[in-house]
């Protein structure tokens, strides 16, 4: 289902749309509607439930504060648990406690990605170059 809506927008704005549309052969409805979800930040909802709760305090943060977010690492203590923990795994079943440790290291580096990822989109929303992912810090 789709809504109407009537908006004003500035001559350049609407030029712009305009000539967009005849170049590729679109309707000007279709450019603003591509436009605009192209520029709307994803929403929380767009993120698995289960880890909405860690993501959602990003939305308040300032551009440094997301900065430090996109450059944050697993601890290397905490990555070689996890690893020695998927080894053991292989080899044999995972005592109850080994389990439950592995589930919360896993759901940390979860925690930890996705927090990374939404700074990464809130900062490119803000206007702010990111990273590549070679020139971001690597586990040691």
């Amino acid at each position: 289902m789709a809504q109407a809506i009537t908006i004003t927008l500035p001559d350049n704005v609407y030029n712009k749309l305009k000539r967009t549309a005849a170049l590729v052969d679109e309707p000007l409805e279709e450019i603003v509607t591509q436009s605009l979800s192209q520029s709307l930040s994803p929403l929380l909802d767009d993120i698995p439930a289960e880890y909405q709760a860690d993501v959602y305090p990003l939305l308040r943060m300032n551009s440094v504060e997301l900065q430090a977010e996109v450059r944050r690492v697993f601890p290397a203590e905490g990555w070689q648990e996890y690893e020695t923990l998927l080894e053991q795994k292989k080899d044999h079943v995972l005592t109850a406690l080994e389990q439950t440790r592995l589930d919360a290291l896993r759901r940390e580096a979860d925690v930890l990605m996705f927090r990374k990822g939404y700074a990464a989109v809130l900062l490119k929303r803000r206007g702010y170059q990111i990273p590549a992912p070679v020139d971001l810090p690597r586990i040691p």
